[in-house]
């Protein structure tokens, strides 16, 4: 009965939310947002949808749309070998995880195509994508690559008659967690596990930093590209950016848990993370609060004046007193930090198992 209740009032406030009449309201009403996001959290907890909430089990996108596709899958290709210290020349004979490839392989195909012995992917939501809109994007991918990269490209991929990936140097795994995909994976098996804005829709990230732990070899690198805001949960209807967390924790989790919204863990956890595994890390911001905008270098550190202004800490001095007691006793630079890449080593005398 209680069940049938809470599904009945999660349909309630999605159908709700979906009339433009209610927007303003919204605007005005944090608990109305509340509401809304624990009914969409709702059709997922109790099997209702197995996609991510705003997200189709398949899609299919304009061919005009592939050259700016083919132009960020090959930026962050760039980004996560700058940040593991790699060139290309290093990625040959490597084994690569990448975590939550969304409705793209490009990234494990561009580690393929410089060498990689193994790529592969995993996606909670999900499944592995092979319509015409993929064929042509990735037929467009392998149109930028040399004779060497091409034939690497081919050994991993078939495009036709059908998409198909050779099992022998690629695998993808869907709607299953890592942290039940261990053994499948491989433990000790990886050089690198990569992801982009991925680790923050994970309820309690913990256990998968520790299959990672389980997965990467001695001396394997972990590179995650983080966002630490609210994905417009709050924000998007004009409330303050720092808003999601002043919501307690245990109406929090009935908003996020089951759906994939942020987890609202913010930049001392991954140093507590990275503190616990053992790893030598390195944490660089890439967004600010106050502004949407990539800062114009990633930093170790924020300089005042120059990567925020006295704007953002006002910001944060008109939310802190209404922030819940973790995020009220953080400094100003960790508030302020909106994204992250998290890069964490495995020291080489450190088992496989740990």
């Amino acid at each position: 009965m209680r069940k049938k209740l809470l599904v009945g009032l999660a349909f309630v406030a999605v159908i709700a939310a979906s009339y433009p009449i209610w927007k303003p309201f919204a605007k005005r009403n944090k608990w109305f947002v509340i509401t809304t996001n624990i009914g969409l959290d709702s059709l997922r907890r109790y099997g209702f949808s197995k996609e991510q909430i705003g997200q189709a089990a398949v899609i299919s996108q304009p061919e005009s749309q592939i050259p700016a596709d083919v132009e960020k899958i090959q930026a962050i290709y760039g980004q996560y070998l700058r940040y593991a210290g790699w060139s290309s020349t290093d990625v040959a004979g490597k084994r690569v995880l990448e975590l939550g490839p969304g409705f793209t392989i490009g990234v494990p195909l561009m580690f393929a195509s410089d060498g990689a012995s193994f790529v592969a992917g995993l996606d909670k939501f999900v499944r592995l994508q092979d319509g015409p809109y993929f064929v042509a994007l990735y037929t467009r991918i392998r149109e930028t690559l040399s004779d060497g990269q091409k034939a690497a490209f081919d050994r991993t991929i078939s495009l036709q008659p059908k998409l198909w990936l050779n099992p022998q140097f690629a695998a993808y795994i869907d709607h299953k967690d890592l942290t039940d995909s261990v053994q499948q994976l491989g433990p000790g098996s990886f050089d690198m596990i990569v992801s982009n804005a991925v680790i923050e829709e994970i309820y309690d990230p913990t256990p998968v930093f520790k299959a990672q732990g389980e997965l990467l070899r001695p001396g394997g690198v972990m590179v995650h590209r983080i966002d630490l805001r609210d994905y417009g949960m709050f924000s998007k209807y004009g409330f303050h950016p720092l808003e999601f967390l002043t919501v307690p924790d245990w109406i929090y989790r009935r908003m996020v848990e089951s759906s994939g919204q942020p987890d609202r863990r913010l930049i001392d956890y991954y140093r507590e993370v990275g503190a616990r595994m053992g790893y030598q890390t390195e944490i660089y911001a890439t967004k600010v609060l106050g502004s949407n905008a990539d800062l114009p270098e990633p930093r170790r550190e924020l300089r005042p004046g120059v990567d925020y202004s006295e704007q953002s800490l006002k910001m944060i001095a008109e939310i802190r007193p209404r922030l819940l007691e973790r995020y009220r006793k953080l400094p100003d630079a960790d508030l302020l930090v909106q994204s992250i890449v998290f890069v964490a080593r495995k020291p080489v005398n450190q088992s496989a198992a740990n």
